[in-house]
């Protein structure tokens, strides 16, 4: 088969749906402090992992925000005997496709690779976690794209927008810290800085894995132990959880931008909330839900005021956001946001109506299996999963606990977490009142 067959291949592996079966996961035994799912399927001949690792922007040193991503950043960028050039043509050899993506708390490693070649692939993951290079040559390179990428997100208001709320929001704890790093982090950021951090960070403790393919749990085990086998045991300080979450009201970072962007939010829930599943169907109505939520409704369609508002429940390992963008002209801003804190507390007062959240349980309980359509899919999801903290049957349970959910539940925590006098507002732009 050739370089370009299997590539074709792996790009159809990742479009085919997968049988309804092959979200049935479990846990795979392999050493103490990793955690191991696995969903076993033998239909195409590919294998999916993703690996999250504790090393995400939360550890980055005062002083040293972007560390953790620059790290992630080098990941193939050489490792053991190869340089970054021979690294990437060990894996183009192969057509293992290796990326890695870093968020507040972790490093999330993503692998696929045809079944054939899936000793290959983690022998080649392998040494990128226990013995990467940070050449001096890879090291300046991945710097200057990452001071480029920054300059051009400072010119972006979403991004401006979304930074500074992380900023505002979370005040002196880590998770203020940009994700990407700033200027005068990721300049004095050193190689030894780069070697210490992946040695404390990319670590067996703590580890969450998810599997999902063409591959049987014994040689799975067989090979996650070869592959982790040479890295520390010991997980990494903890971060500090003590945190300010929220400075309401209104926080304007001038830009000279003809559509101001705006993060809302108010403080959330943590994952493991008794409230997080009725909050969950909550949010898919107010603003969750596309074009079928309130916020939606009321802001675009009858005021013509954005093409798109949304909300989310944010959970990080420490905290969680109930958190909303919108964007629209600088004139239209004010009313923007009056709009969406007056949707909001009918919200909060009233709740939703029956038949609003009959359509809530619909969609969330029949869009679920779409996030298992294929390997990648479902090795993605698991990991989602492991990384909340949940236990590994709730994959099975998880549609019976929204369609178990009252319409009292509902509105008992719309009234106690959507409540928008709380609301933390970061505006990227200009407002400027439209005059009658």
């Amino acid at each position: 088969m050739t370089v370009r067959m299997i590539l074709v291949a792996c790009a159809l592996a990742l479009l085919t749906p997968l049988p309804a079966s092959a979200f049935g996961a479990r846990q795979v035994n392999v050493a103490k402090g990793e955690d191991v799912w696995f969903a076993e399927d033998h239909t195409l001949p590919m294998v999916a992992l993703v690996a999250a690792f504790p090393a995400g922007s939360v550890y980055d040193p005062q002083g040293k925000d972007g560390l953790a991503s620059f790290a992630a950043s080098m990941l193939d960028e050489g490792a053991g005997k190869l340089d970054s050039k021979a690294f990437h043509s060990a894996l183009a050899d192969k057509a293992i496709q290796l990326s890695v993506d870093t968020d507040r708390d972790w490093m999330v490693v993503t692998l696929i690779t045809l079944s054939a070649n899936v000793k290959d692939a983690m022998r080649l993951l392998g040494t990128a976690l226990a013995h990467p290079r940070f050449d001096a040559d890879a090291v300046a390179r991945v710097r200057a794209q990452m001071l480029q990428n920054l300059g051009q997100q400072d010119e972006d208001p979403a991004a401006v927008a979304d930074k500074n709320f992380n900023l505002v929001f979370f005040g002196a704890h880590p998770y203020a810290h940009p994700t990407d790093g700033d200027g005068p982090g990721l300049t004095t950021i050193t190689q030894a800085e780069l070697r210490n951090f992946a040695a404390a960070h990319w670590v067996r403790a703590g580890v969450k894995i998810a599997v999902a393919g063409d591959i049987d749990s014994s040689t799975l085990a067989g090979l996650i132990r070869t592959t982790l086998g040479p890295l520390r045991a010991e997980p990494p300080p903890p971060p500090p959880r003590t945190m300010r979450r929220g400075a309401p009201g209104l926080h304007v970072f001038a830009m000279d931008v003809p559509q101001p962007n705006a993060v809302f939010a108010l403080p959330g829930l943590l994952r493991n909330d008794r409230d997080f599943i009725p909050a969950y169907v909550a949010n898919y109505i107010l603003g969750g839900g596309g074009f079928s939520s309130r916020l939606t409704l009321e802001v675009r369609e009858k005021r013509g005021l954005t093409y798109d508002i949304a909300t989310d429940l944010v959970t990080l390992r420490h905290a969680g956001v109930i958190e909303g963008t919108v964007a629209t002209r600088s004139d239209a801003m004010t009313q923007t946001l009056a709009a969406v804190k007056g949707t909001m507390a009918k919200f909060a007062a009233d709740g939703p109506t029956a038949q609003e959240l009959a359509d809530a349980k619909t969609y969330l309980t029949g869009a679920f299996p779409l996030a298992f359509s294929s390997n990648a899919g479902i090795a993605a999801q698991l990991n989602v999963f492991q990384r909340s903290g949940l236990p590994i049957g709730y994959i099975a349970r998880r549609n019976a606990l929204i369609d178990a959910v009252t319409l009292d539940e509902v509105k008992r925590v719309a009234k106690k977490w959507f409540d928008p006098g709380r609301l933390t507002i970061v505006v990227a732009g200009t407002i400027k009142d439209k005059k009658h």
